[in-house]
């Protein structure tokens, strides 16, 4: 156990292979969620924003039947998905194609995730090259001439390419939820707040997705042509923000966790008020997102605490009720309450989560 410790503290913090199917499979992730919204009918597009994180409860059986090759044909699993969407249209078989690239791309994500979350440095490139692939996503989006079969042809070939690529990828560490029962992570007191963590999570990650549109719908009515813009911003901020955040961060010393509770405390704040920054207009969303977007960076830290105490496989099941619980609120509760309403979520999840892991303060601020 020593010599395994020794060996992943000396590891590069990127590991290239992976790094590249990251990227790669963003592009499919964020491109499919953001045309769901227009080809994919309600219940499927809620399968793909909900099964691509809550289908990691499927992981332990994945690795069970599969082991080393899980990462190779969950990554085909993800491919089959889509070039069932682009040949059918069945509704049973629509909806089952959602939940088999749901299943690939969440599985797939988290094998590379939890490899990355090993280090600081590996959390924070993880999070670049997820958005990487977004910003990608956001310039495909911007073409009138895709078609639904084009386009989910098109990205299950993106899919594909990463097959040779992880052929020969690496793991120098077993994903967490291998070993779920450890003095750090078992029992629900230790789980509650990364629980609380994956939902805070979500409901940020689904802010320009949900509560920017609905805030500009309330508006204008409809949906301007720069909207899609705002995704490649997004994406943007945070591969440029990112390592700087973090440095920032760590010159804090002992009370970086205290500056990263409070840069999340700062996005929400923002994330409450669309309508003080006037996010109908071009310049108002610009400043809405970038400011998300810093605020976002914080969250690599909390990749890092969740794999040091075993907890990161529960973390990310419970994104996607985070990202559930915004999407519900947002459409059964009138503005402006919904807005300030996740952001009241979000603002005293954290500091619960920091309360609650106040016997473990010790091994955050390493």
């Amino acid at each position: 156990m020593s010599v395994q410790t020794t060996v992943a503290v000396a590891k590069p913090v990127i590991n290239i292979r992976l790094f590249t199917i990251r990227i790669i499979t963003a592009v499919s992730l964020f491109a499919v969620l953001g045309k769901a919204n227009v080809w994919l009918d309600t219940a499927t597009n809620s399968i793909l924003a909900l099964g691509y994180r809550a289908l990691l409860l499927l992981l332990p059986l994945t690795l069970l039947v599969l082991g080393r090759r899980s990462l190779s044909v969950t990554l085909l699993c993800a491919a089959l998905g889509l070039v069932l969407l682009a040949v059918t249209s069945n509704q049973g078989m629509v909806m089952f194609a959602a939940a088999l690239f749901a299943y690939g791309i969440a599985i797939a994500g988290y094998l590379i995730k939890s490899e990355a979350a090993q280090t600081k440095e590996g959390a924070a490139y993880n999070r670049v090259a997820m958005n990487m692939g977004s910003l990608v996503a956001g310039l495909i989006l911007l073409s009138p001439l895709l078609t639904p079969t084009l386009f989910f042809l098109g990205a299950a070939g993106f899919v594909l390419l990463c097959l040779p690529i992880a052929m020969g990828a690496t793991f120098t560490s077993q994903p967490v939820v291998a070993s779920p029962v450890t003095h750090d992570g078992s029992g629900w007191r230790n789980k509650l707040p990364w629980v609380i963590a994956g939902i805070i999570m979500g409901i940020k990650l689904f802010g320009v997705f949900s509560i920017l549109p609905q805030a500009i719908l309330l508006e204008t009515g409809e949906l301007p042509a720069w909207y899609g813009l705002m995704l490649i911003l997004n994406s943007a901020v945070v591969v440029f923000a990112q390592v700087p955040v973090m440095k920032l961060i760590e010159r804090t010393g002992r009370f970086k966790v205290v500056a990263v509770i409070g840069i999340i405390i700062g996005g929400f704040a923002v994330l409450s008020s669309p309508g003080a920054f006037h996010v109908e207009t071009l310049v108002g969303a610009l400043i809405w997102v970038a400011l998300l977007s810093i605020a976002e960076c914080a969250f690599s830290y909390l990749d890092y605490f969740s794999v040091k105490q075993n907890n990161m496989f529960v973390k990310e099941v419970s994104l996607g009720v985070g990202a559930g619980l915004t999407v519900l609120i947002m459409r059964v509760m009138p503005p402006p309450y919904s807005a300030l309403v996740l952001a009241a979520i979000g603002a005293g999840g954290i500091l619960a989560w920091y309360w609650l892991n106040r016997r473990s303060n010790a091994s955050l601020h390493d």
